[in-house]
């Protein structure tokens, strides 16, 4: 940075006081020099053996004299210094002299011209000494001119004498105001260049300050982005510290849902092997085979709750690929509008740019299922729900945003600060292990998880994932060993509504005909309105009105050919305890993709 400095040049010099002083005629000079004029005109008046004007006259101007005298002396200094004094006193004086002359009777031709020669003189000659010198030598020619006078009349008086001193005062006189009018002149001359140099230096210094105004100004908009900076620096701080102490807290969850999943396995499995045992030695109406059969089916309502618990740490072994968030949205988009009510309106926007993303194909389609679920339960008098996905540069990163907003009752602060907990809910909000599940995906993806909500407001859920950088293509969203070989159908029965609509994805994905039921009951109201055939019943082992076995036995009935795939959290062990083979079994947590593997392989077996 460069300093500002004021231009050497201007350096502005005032006159001193020495020449100020001798710009001037001091009190003593003027006392002195009036007073010899003074007497010198008086004594010519008093003296004058032809006077002109009366005694009373010449009275008054005796007087007058003598009070210039005193008004020299006590006159202001103030006044005494002022320029046009010493040409007002001058003044005065020449018309004392002239009149002096004229009333004393000497009123001569030879006195008046030397008197106007020495005017001229004191006109033309600005230094004190020369006029003196000048006067000296027209005093001399006077004095010749007198002389020859004197030697033709005969007579001399003391009148033609006094004209010599007269001019010799005079001359003092009008040398000293001509000096103090040049030193005056000098003095305004100075003052002038240096009121010049002066308005130079105002000119210079406004240009600095205009200069100092603009650094100024850019410093102090500098300073202005430096905090600007260090206050984005702390928020984004803010957030980071924010998102570990979430990622430690969930790390902490799903350790501890993992070890408790891991204990309960065992016990829900050794619960369902030995309720095995002592069904298989009971007859359907033994009395005790009900309360048996119940504890199994309890039990596997426990395994399904602990397969979930299980799959808050599947996510581990998710299967990341390059996927294309614009190509999945459309392929899901039937599946999310069947989430929906025809009271809630639909709206998916995608921008017109790559947004590929590295992530698990199942994970992604399970946080666009959870999150459209969530925004349908705070709007149950029926709204709008807007999924955006466009690309976003937060921090100068690429990232894929996926926006999902809702116009429902929305959530208070605390309700958003435990939402991601596992089986967190209000009075308004059960969210179970869902929101926990999509937080552990997108984490898995080095994503963001963002909300803003306020209650009567809605949500905004805000989905971040780092954007791909082109050339590495897009996985394929089919697998073609797995895919169906002509017009096969799936009878899908689940009642956990994500996980139905995941398996329903996946199948339609795979070019599978799928009839999609929530219930025993509503899978046979189904099989009996399909008029073609069913060639795999996937369905819960464990279901409320009717069990999956006693549901496969019903429609094979009508369907001798099908095939059932059950689903249960109970493991291979215990199926065998109660008889069912592990071929025809599925077990919790499981992939989709391992879903289709398992219908294309009974199919083709």
């Amino acid at each position: 940075m460069s300093s500002l400095a004021l231009p050497s040049e201007n350096h502005v010099e005032l006159p001193s006081a020495d020449l100020c002083q001798d710009s001037t005629i001091s009190r003593p000079r003027y006392v002195v020099l009036q007073s010899l004029v003074g007497v010198m005109l008086a004594y010519q008046l008093l003296s004058g053996a032809e006077l002109i004007a009366s005694r009373p006259t010449i009275g008054v101007i005796v007087v007058g004299l003598v009070a210039m005298v005193l008004c020299l002396w006590y006159v202001p200094t103030s006044i005494l210094q002022a320029a046009w004094f010493s040409g007002t006193v001058i003044g005065i004086d020449t018309v004392l002299v002239t009149s002096t002359i004229y009333l004393s009777g000497n009123a001569r031709s030879e006195l008046y011209l030397s008197y106007f020669i020495l005017m001229l003189i004191a006109a033309s000659v600005r230094r004190l000494s020369h006029i003196i010198g000048l006067s000296l030598l027209l005093c001399a020619g006077y004095g010749v001119i007198l002389y020859q006078g004197v030697v033709q009349t005969g007579a001399l008086s003391p009148g033609h004498l006094l004209g010599v001193p007269v001019l010799l005062v005079m001359a003092t006189f009008y040398g000293l105001a001509l000096q103090t009018i040049g030193a005056e002149r000098q003095q305004k001359t100075l003052l002038l260049g240096s009121i010049e140099a002066l308005k130079e230096t105002e000119r210079a210094l406004e240009a600095s300050r205009d200069q100092l105004e603009v650094r100024i100004k850019g410093l102090k908009g500098d300073l202005s982005r430096a905090n600007e900076h260090v206050r984005q620096e702390k928020k984004e701080r803010e957030v980071l510290e924010q998102q570990l102490h979430e990622a430690q807290k969930m790390e902490a969850i799903s350790r501890i849902a993992g070890g408790i999943a891991n204990e309960l396995s065992h016990l829900v499995s050794v619960i369902g092997r030995q309720t095995g045992v002592v069904l298989s030695g009971l007859k359907p109406d033994d009395p005790l085979y009900g309360p048996v059969d119940d504890i199994f089916r309890s039990g596997g309502q426990a395994a399904a709750v602990t397969a979930q618990l299980a799959g808050l740490g599947l996510h581990d072994g998710h299967l990341r690929q390059v996927l294309s968030v614009k190509a999945v949205l459309e392929e899901i988009r039937g599946v999310m509008r069947g989430l929906l009510p025809a009271s809630i309106d639909l709206s998916i926007v995608i921008e017109d740019a790559p947004m590929d993303v590295e992530a698990d194909r199942e994970g992604l389609e399970q946080v666009l299922l959870h999150l459209a679920v969530n925004a349908r339960d705070a709007m149950p008098n029926g709204g709008r729900l807007l999924i955006e996905a466009k690309q976003a540069f937060p921090g100068h990163l690429p990232k894929v945003l996926i926006q999902v907003t809702d116009t429902g009752s929305g959530m208070s602060q605390e309700t958003q600060s435990h939402m991601f907990e596992p089986f967190f809910s209000t009075k308004e909000m059960k969210v179970g292990l869902g929101l926990t599940a999509v937080y552990g995906i997108v984490k898995h993806s080095a994503g963001q998880v963002d909300v803003v909500s306020r209650p009567g407001e809605g949500t905004v859920v805000r989905v971040a994932l780092p954007l791909v950088r082109q050339g590495r293509p897009p996985a394929p969203s089919i697998l073609a060993h797995v895919a169906a070989k002509g017009r096969e159908t799936v009878l899908l029965v689940e009642p956990n509504e994500i996980d139905r609509k995941l398996a329903l994805s996946t199948l339609l994905r795979h070019r599978y005909q799928v009839l999609e039921a929530s219930s025993s009951v509503e899978a046979l109201l189904l099989t009996q309105r399909h008029s073609g055939a069913v060639h795999v019943a996937v369905t819960d082992l464990m279901m409320s009105e009717i069990g999956g076995r006693d549901l496969a036995r019903r429609l094979l009935k009508h369907h001798p050919m099908m095939l059932p795939l059950f689903v249960s959290g109970y493991d291979d062990e215990t199926m065998v305890s109660h008889r069912l083979n592990p071929r025809y079994l599925l077990r919790r947590p499981y992939r989709q993709t391992g879903l289709v593997e398992k219908v294309r392989e009974l199919l083709d077996a």
